[in-house]
Parts: structure tokens; sequence; C-alpha cells
């Protein structure tokens, strides 16, 4: 199925009310306003958004004459998310990581970069994926209302975790996005880079090649303290 027919779908699913032509009228208009936020989907960690998901929805709904209560928008938004295809898998060794994090006593949190999806959706994905079970929390920039590298993302899980920010450690693999920020709270950090050449430099704690150096990393922060 492809993204524009699933949209489809979901959208009408979304909005039941309506008749067959004003869906589809709405489905075309937010399909074809909703590129910025497909870019944004796989390069979000690289570039500004300008238009947030929820205005380009209510600025479509608007065109169509229809509402645009934020209940509405919200299950808009949820509808052009793309759903994980089952052919997706999730980096080598990430369930060995996240089962190791737990087996350590601590605990996993989520926190990505994202355009149309937020943390319902999120957890979606990593159930179909297996993986809800070892993940305690998850924290986008929809939530948060700013894109990493904002420090907003990490805050929330600063306090969801409840504990100073030096007892939290950031696994990321973008040195801009994921390490500046976490290093400038005062958080520990792991740059991973498993589809990357390692890197000539960063202000991370450690460089891992891959998800089961993290794990190491991990245990060797611990023992350290």
């Amino acid at each position: 199925m492809t993204d524009a027919l699933g949209r489809r779908e979901r959208i009408a699913a979304a909005m039941p009310g309506l008749e067959h032509a004003a869906a589809e009228a709405l489905a075309d208009d937010l399909i074809r306003s909703s590129r910025p936020g497909d870019e944004a989907r796989s390069i979000s960690t690289e570039m500004e958004i300008v238009v947030g998901a929820e205005v380009l929805i209510a600025n479509s709904l608007a065109r169509q004459g229809l509402p645009a209560d934020p209940q509405t928008v919200v299950r808009l938004r949820r509808a052009m998310a793309i759903p994980i295809s089952d052919r997706m898998k999730p980096l080598p060794g990430a369930q060995e990581l996240l089962a190791e994090i737990h087996a350590l006593g601590m605990r996993t949190a989520i926190a990505s970069n994202t355009y149309w999806r937020d943390a319902d959706s999120y957890w979606d994905d990593f159930r179909l994926l297996g993986l809800a079970g070892d993940i305690d929390a998850i924290f986008t920039s929809v939530d948060a209302g700013h894109l990493k590298p904002h420090p907003a993302v990490f805050e929330m899980a600063i306090r969801w975790a409840g504990c100073t920010p030096d007892r939290c450690v950031v696994i990321g693999n973008r040195e801009e996005n994921d390490i500046a920020p976490a290093v400038a709270l005062g958080m520990r950090t792991i740059l991973v880079h498993p589809d990357d050449p390692p890197p000539e430099s960063s202000r991370a704690d450690v460089i891992a090649p891959d998800l089961w150096a993290c794990a190491k990393a991990l245990r060797a922060m611990l023992d350290s303290d």
C-alpha cells in the first residue's frame, strides 16, 4: 500500500461524519500540502520546521470549510503519520541493548525528532516491532513543541526520570542534535555510528560503533560510579 493510499484510508476513518467526496477533497489537500512534513520525516534532525503539522492541518481544514478544533487536528495528524512497514527492522543489537538497560536497573526513554508522530504513534510502532515491553517512556518533538537540538525534549525526559541530569545517559547518532544539547544540560552521552564512519571528534563521553558497544559502555559507566 502506498503512503498516499494508506493516508486516504486513515483520513476517512478519522473523519467518519464526512461524505465520501468531502473526505476525498480533504485528503487531496492534506497530501498535497504535506510534502514539507514528509521531507521532515526523514531529515528532521537536519532542518528547522517552519510550518508545524498542526498549523498545516488547520489550514487544510479551513480551506475545505471544516472546523479545526484541537481534537480533529490531532486525529488527522495521527492519520498522516505513516505506520512502520512490516519490512522495517530495528538496528542490530537494539533488543539486546534495551534488555541490558533493564538488567542494569536503568530505565529507557525514547527522545525523538518527528513531524507527524506523537508518543502514542511511536508506542504503536514499538508494539509492532516487539520492543514496547523494554521501553518505559517516549518523548517526541511533537509533544515537546520543539525540535532537537532545542533542549525541550531532553528536559521532558529528565523530569520524567526524576533525577539529576548527570544520572542520565543519552545515546544518539547525531552530534549536533543528540550529543551537544545533552552535554549542555549536564547529561552523559554515547555517540553511536552504526551506519557512518567514526567521527573525527565528539563531545560524547563514549564513541561506539554499534548498539552492542553501547551496552558495554553503559556497564562501564555504572561500574565507575
